[in-house]
């Protein structure tokens, strides 16, 4: 099969930056396998016939996965492709998009491939237009058995429901058989489960995604519409089930629909891909930790969200790629202390810190013991915990030096206190990868403290002073001391 090279030169290697090329781009997202199988595409007659394009992927091949830009300049490939040749940047461009071209072409046949019944759908129209009802029947029957044999309930269950009475209704209508012909009903049945639970799908992701970036889009859905689908029993239906109780959720925040969404969560684990349940999981999540911050009944919503991630941790459903997010360890452990549940909290450190890419784990261990050895009053140990943490991340950075802060008041090292303040001041000021909030935040805590140990205000004055502070990080803490 010959590629159409019209406007070859618009497509896409118009950067002088080999390294930066659609090209490359591509190829450095391929695995090992997928390098395999993309030299037999390349190398078969019918996708294409230029030997110079199988030339060049080998060279590039060659250069995977990091592609330096000495091994791929423009210059250098050509050069190897016909040494006798002197370098021309039109054949140059004309053979690297042939070449990306190809390459879309394999991944969106491995898309076609790992989406079930979607190649099946295409065979099944072929044979409809090609009127060879024995091989249409065939492919029919297995993927009937595909969907029933299938435990997902999700909407790309739907939608394949939907695609298959539609190319079973085109083939009636082709042949005029119009006796018995119920696939125009199972089609829109089908159709309209997809497309609700679509709908209630993605306007709960605007309205979590609203809660942290600015988004004016329309999540309104009428009171008519949710009627419509309870009185008409749509809520059989664990797709649109699942997402209608989220929706009101989301928009009404009653509490029974926090009851309810946690039911079906555990009803229909089974219905759904994980990274589907991965969202709605975090979702629900981010829905408690608002609650925790508007002051709803803190100790049940923040409770419900260290039981929620410690159960999706241990499910394997919140990890990525095999490993603990450090961020949602993080929370995990933070969760944990509010709810003074130290030792379930070491625990979990302890068996968990190993899920963690090897990067993160020594800091991720020694800063959270620390913060535990800290909260039960083991002052000692919480500094030995801190003088090994080698601050890997911003996060670990600015909580390391509040604790040490923090250990310095309680112990009467104000020699090292006041030193910590002066470098930990200057740090926050000057580094750049701290957003302002953060930094806010930080340099609020340290001024107070440092008007703190030098009484520059009555402790009247300075009680007000920090309760009218905001952004502040400790603030209890703050007010807890100034009191002794």
């Amino acid at each position: 099969m010959q590629i159409n090279t019209l406007f070859l030169n618009e497509l896409v290697n118009n950067s002088p930056n080999m390294v930066q090329s659609k090209l490359i781009l591509l190829l450095k997202s391929f695995s090992k396998q997928e390098f395999r199988e993309f030299s037999k595409f390349v190398a078969s007659p019918f996708f294409n016939q230029k030997e110079d394009v199988i030339k060049m992927y080998e060279i590039l091949k060659k250069a995977a996965p990091d592609f330096p830009e000495k091994k791929i300049k423009r210059e250098v490939v050509m050069k190897k492709i016909n040494p006798k040749q002197t370098f021309e940047e039109k054949q140059y461009k004309y053979l690297s998009n042939l070449l990306l071209k190809l390459a879309e072409q394999f991944i969106s046949y491995k898309e076609t491939e790992r989406r079930p019944l979607i190649k099946e759908y295409h065979l099944l129209n072929a044979y409809v237009k090609r009127d060879i009802d024995k091989n249409y029947n065939f492919i029919y029957r297995k993927a009937e058995a595909y969907q029933d044999h299938s435990s997902h309930r999700d909407a790309e269950f739907y939608y394949r429901e939907y695609l298959l009475k539609n190319v079973e209704a085109e083939r009636f209508n082709k042949k005029r058989v119009r006796k018995n012909n119920d696939q125009v009903s199972q089609l829109l049945g089908a159709l309209d489960i997809y497309y609700f639970s679509n709908k209630l799908k993605h306007t709960c992701h605007i309205l979590n995604d609203q809660t942290i970036i600015s988004n004016n889009a329309d999540t309104f859905i009428p009171t008519s519409i949710i009627e419509y689908l309870i009185e008409h029993d749509f809520i059989k239906y664990p797709a649109v089930h699942l997402y209608l109780v989220l929706y009101q959720l989301l928009t009404v925040g009653d509490g029974k629909y926090f009851s309810e969404i946690k039911s079906i969560l555990k009803a229909y684990h089974n219905y759904f891909e994980n990274e589907e349940l991965k969202e709605v999981y975090y979702t629900v999540i981010n829905y408690s930790i608002r609650q925790i911050r508007k002051g709803e009944r803190t100790d049940y919503y923040l409770n419900e969200a260290y039981v929620m991630y410690k159960n999706g941790i241990e499910s394997t459903l919140l990890l990525d790629d095999g490993y603990l997010p450090p961020w949602t360890f993080k929370n995990v452990v933070k969760a944990g202390l509010r709810l003074k549940k130290y030792e379930d909290t070491e625990q979990f450190i302890i068996e968990s810190q190993p899920m963690l890419r090897k990067e993160f784990q020594s800091d991720a261990f020694h800063y959270n013991m620390a913060e535990i050895s800290y909260r039960r009053g083991h002052l000692d140990s919480a500094m030995e915990h801190l003088n090994q943490v080698e601050y890997s991340d911003i996060y670990y950075i600015l909580g390391a030096k509040k604790l040490q802060l923090k250990i310095y008041y309680e112990t009467d090292e104000f020699d090292a206190l006041e030193s910590l303040l002066s470098s930990f001041q200057t740090y926050l000021k000057r580094n750049k990868l701290i957003s302002d909030d953060n930094r806010n935040t930080y340099l609020n805590f340290t001024k107070c403290l440092n008007k703190i140990i030098k009484n520059e205000l009555k402790k009247a004055g300075l009680k007000e002073e920090i309760e009218n502070t905001s952004p502040i990080t400790d603030k209890n803490w703050l007010l807890e001391i100034i009191k002794k």
